[in-house]
């Protein structure tokens, strides 16, 4: 397994905390910022090293915070994936359906693979079959995908709540730091939010939006004339809470999902390139047999 950011920050954090320079304490704790980012983390890795030298944020104190945020969501995935083993397994399992359904008819009677290769109804239903079967292997992965990708809309959430707390520690405002740091991760949405401040003249974002939790960490504690970082911290717990319970969730409905592709796809292939073959070689060699021995 790659090393994760939860383990290579807190390396690059005790030697700023030592008292060395920003690009000495990325050399020396042999880590390399990623060009370009890959995903929200790595995003926030390159947006922490860039308000730091833009605005003075305290770059110790954004590394820290996003370390633990890597913590968390290496977390979320490692339950996430654990959850999703056993119905992943089964999806693969019965993706090969079919053709044990051929083997099986080769077992019981070898006369169903003449049935399937040399006859035009067995190339028929060799054709129902394997569109069957893809079908139902590509149903299959997209609920398994799907199943995957939950979750992963809230580390955003995390990463940003986590700068915007961090970025804070250099006394700036807070409009400022949600801005700077909307910019840095590439997202103005979360820009929106500082107009939603007291005097911004804007509107919270709605309800069920992706920023609604920042806002609602932020704009309170503001009007209260309070801190906001203890609420931002709050909310990217709780946004990497809601990660892992949604990602039980969907394993524990994919489960139930993959029921549909192996009973509308799977099992139908099963039956027509297995079943029905084995079906027409017993038939068909019972009749000749009758008719064969008539004759004589």
């Amino acid at each position: 397994m790659s090393e994760g950011w939860d383990e290579s920050l807190p390396r690059v954090v005790g030697l700023l905390r030592a008292g060395l320079p920003a690009a000495e304490a990325w050399r020396r704790a042999g880590v390399v910022l990623p060009t370009p980012p890959v995903d929200g983390l790595d995003r926030a890795v390159v947006a922490a090293a860039g308000l730091a030298e833009r605005t003075g944020a305290p770059l110790a104190a954004m590394l820290l915070a996003i370390a633990r945020a890597a913590a968390d969501q290496r977390e979320s995935e490692a339950l996430r994936r654990a959850a999703l083993a056993g119905p992943r397994l089964s999806a693969r399992v019965l993706a090969w359906l079919p053709l044990a359904g051929i083997g099986m008819g080769a077992l019981v009677d070898p006369r169903t693979l003449g049935v399937l290769g040399a006859t035009p109804l067995g190339w028929a239903l060799l054709a129902l079959g394997a569109v069957l079967t893809w079908a139902g292997r590509a149903w299959t992965r997209r609920i398994v995908r799907r199943a995957e990708e939950v979750g992963g809309e809230h580390d955003a959430v995390v990463a940003a709540a986590a700068l915007v707390g961090a970025a804070l520690g250099a006394g700036g405002p807070v409009g400022d730091a949600l801005r700077a740091v909307a910019e840095a991760l590439g997202e103005p949405g979360l820009g929106e939010v500082a107009l939603a401040l007291p005097g911004g003249g804007g509107r919270p974002p709605p309800r069920g939006s992706r920023w609604e939790p920042v806002a609602r960490a932020v704009v309170p504690a503001v009007a209260a004339g309070a801190s906001p970082v203890p609420s931002l911290a709050a909310a990217a717990e709780t946004a990497a809470r809601r990660s892992r319970t949604e990602a039980a969730i969907a394993a524990g409905e994919l489960g139930v999902r993959i029921a549909l592709p192996l009973t509308l796809c799977l099992l139908p292939a099963f039956v027509v390139v297995g079943l029905l073959p084995l079906l027409v070689a017993v038939v068909g060699g019972t009749l000749g047999g009758v008719v064969g021995g008539g004759g004589r």
